[in-house]
């Protein structure tokens, strides 16, 4: 199961030098990790873990980010979802740049907030 989505970089996004706030760049992946696992798990889901992010290159304002979260392992009440930011700066040659990815870790819940099953059946990844 997969979600995207994009988001312009403004100046409120960005440290004096322009450079996107590495919090701002785990937010989005929160974010849309948090919409793909409650589409698989087809449940609300808390965000319970955030493994190793690597920053590869600046974001910078006025960058296009397009935010591909992507369901990697179910577990019985846990979803892994791998988290993938890419940059596209309009009028430059090299286009789309993968600047971020880590990988995020949810867990399904009821209305009470404590975890349940995921349902085996709520759909192919």
């Amino acid at each position: 199961m997969e979600a995207r989505t994009l988001e312009l970089v403004f100046p409120e996004h960005t440290n004096p030098l322009g450079a996107a706030f590495g919090g701002f760049v785990l937010g989005l992946m929160d974010k849309v990790g948090s919409y793909a696992a409650a589409r698989r798990a087809k449940k609300p889901v808390v965000t319970v873990a955030v493994g190793r992010v690597e920053f590869k290159v600046p974001i910078r304002t006025g960058d296009l980010l397009e935010v591909v979260a992507k369901v990697v392992r179910v577990g019985r009440t846990s979803l892994t979802v791998e988290v993938e930011v890419y940059k596209e700066r309009f009028g430059q040659e090299n286009g789309r740049v993968l600047a971020t990815k880590g990988e995020l870790t949810y867990v399904a819940v009821n209305e009470r907030g404590q975890p349940v099953p995921v349902d085996e059946h709520a759909g192919a990844d």
